[in-house]
């Protein structure tokens, strides 16, 4: 061939990606939902993340063996109505592909955001916009399984709109205390993650600590917690070139005062190196919370101190306090119930966000967005199969759109969609069986299709644990996809 005739690689058609894809989702059913990754495929496949990348993308052209590979991952066969080829004078079928896959996406963008509104009407404030790249969300929404933080980007995240704008108004008070609490996979990251890019727009310096991150010999003594979250701090803050090591553990070290104690110290840290260095507010958020429920020692005496610190950011004349810097965002998961030698009040200080399920218009919306069509009646079906819980819901929609399983069948509550949620029941299931107290009379309910009288006490734990709905002394399960599994374990 001539050079004005040289080929360039292939890329997937539109109907090659979508059979990849579903392909993919199917295979995640099957493997009892196993999400895969570019890593994961890499090792299945023997090609590279990057390769891997540009075949999902289409971003570039790849060689046939590549796609033949992919395919064959998934027991399909590469057929001509699967790729194309691209060639030198003819580049702009790359273009015209991504304009079509552009297109395929474009539907799923929301057509507003109601925070915004919501934000310019409370604070005046100029709203956080959200810059959204159809074909860059092609990947997402076609790749990649619903868990998880979403990205700020993501057109699949629904707005809260007044609990956002509460967060937002909060945020900008000194010694703020925020805390964000609900069962998992409600949102609870994704929304501090936008409370942090909120705080970015506005000047803020802001700092994101995981606790999963505290090895668990850490979380055992408190000063040395409390010397591993300064420590934390500091770097992120990157106070110190050099990677967390021996300069900045030595810095703490010299400056830890065995005397004083470990709360004192870990404030006078605070005050002299951290706020003291600051000329702007700071925003801690310190996600997965409840993991020092396992230590009600050290959980009470941290949230005692941070009770403290809000309090000191309060009580003193704004120009002379380094303390009117702070402010600080926590979330934890209400499976993990508090243990009862923690005095509760530590946990209801400050403004304290209980995230709700979703609404009726919220599930709409969000099927809309997954180009669903579904009847105010399916709606109503769906949420009483599946509570309006975000993540159930998302992974709903997403093996809808991938047409892996159809609506009757999902609604049926079958077997397809056991296994669709097997991760997800598994996960409940080991929540439940640490209460050993809440294990009879939650089999109770799970045999008992209409609410039955239940001490208020055990209904309330069972309800921030996500399984039940609680109507004064009368419970029922939140859900109905959870009847026949737990059924099955309790039975």
């Amino acid at each position: 061939m001539s050079n004005h005739g040289r080929r360039r690689g292939v890329i997937l058609t539109i109907q090659g990606l979508k059979k990849l894809n579903q392909a993919k989702a199917k295979a995640e059913i099957e493997q009892h939902s196993k999400r895969y990754t570019l890593e994961s495929l890499s090792e299945e496949t023997g090609l590279t993340p990057n390769t891997l990348s540009k075949v999902f993308t289409c971003s570039s052209g790849v060689d046939k063996r590549t796609l033949k590979c992919c395919f064959h991952a998934f027991n399909l066969t590469l057929t001509e109505d699967d790729y194309l080829y691209l060639r030198s004078n003819q580049d702009n079928l790359t273009k015209t592909n991504s304009v079509a896959l552009a297109k395929t996406c474009s539907l799923l963008e929301p057509a507003c955001h109601s925070h915004v509104n919501m934000l310019r009407y409370r604070n005046n404030t100029p709203p956080i916009k959200k810059m959204i790249q159809p074909q860059d969300n092609l990947q997402s929404c076609l790749l990649t399984a619903p868990g998880g933080q979403m990205p700020l980007d993501s057109v699949f995240y629904i707005d809260r709109p007044i609990i956002e704008s509460l967060c937002y108004e909060s945020i900008q008070k000194p010694g703020t205390l925020l805390k964000i609490r609900a069962p998992k996979q409600m949102g609870k990251t994704s929304l501090m993650s936008r409370i942090i890019s909120y705080s970015k727009s506005l000047g803020y310096q802001t700092v994101f600590l995981n606790l999963q991150l505290a090895d668990a010999e850490i979380l055992q003594n408190l000063e040395h917690f409390l010397q591993w979250f300064c420590a934390r701090v500091s770097k992120e803050l990157e106070f110190s070139n050099a990677p967390l090591s021996m300069a900045m553990a030595e810095q703490i070290a010299d400056f830890w005062d065995d005397c004083l104690g470990s709360k004192s110290t870990a404030t006078d840290y605070f005050n002299d190196i951290i706020l003291a260095k600051l000329d702007r507010p700071l925003v801690i958020a310190i996600d997965e919370l409840d993991r020092l429920f396992a230590y009600p020692g050290i959980a009470g005496e941290f949230l005692q101190l941070l009770r403290t610190w809000s309090e000191q950011a309060k009580a003193r004349v704004v120009e002379s306090n380094p303390w009117h810097k702070l402010r600080v965002v926590t979330a934890h998961s209400t499976e993990i119930l508090m243990p009862l030698s923690i005095n509760p009040s530590l946990l209801n200080t400050g403004l304290v966000i209980n995230l709700p399920e979703f609404t009726l218009a919220q599930v709409q919306d969000l099927a809309r967005r997954y180009e669903q069509e579904i009847t105010k009646s399916q709606i109503q079906q769906l949420i009483t199969l599946l509570g309006a819980h975000p993540y159930r819901l998302q992974l709903a929609f997403y093996y809808l759109q991938q047409q892996t399983i159809t609506l009757e069948e999902l609604l049926d509550n079958s077997g397809s969609a056991t296994a669709l949620y097997a991760e997800h029941l598994q996960q409940q299931w080991w929540n439940l069986k640490r209460y050993d107290k809440l294990l009879p009379i939650f089999t109770e309910i799970v045999n008992n299709p209409k609410p039955i009288e239940i001490k208020v006490s055990l209904g309330y734990q069972l309800q921030q644990m996500g399984l039940v709905n609680l109507e004064g002394d009368r419970a029922c399960l939140s859900c109905e996809l959870f009847r026949p599994f737990f059924l099955g374990v309790l039975n």
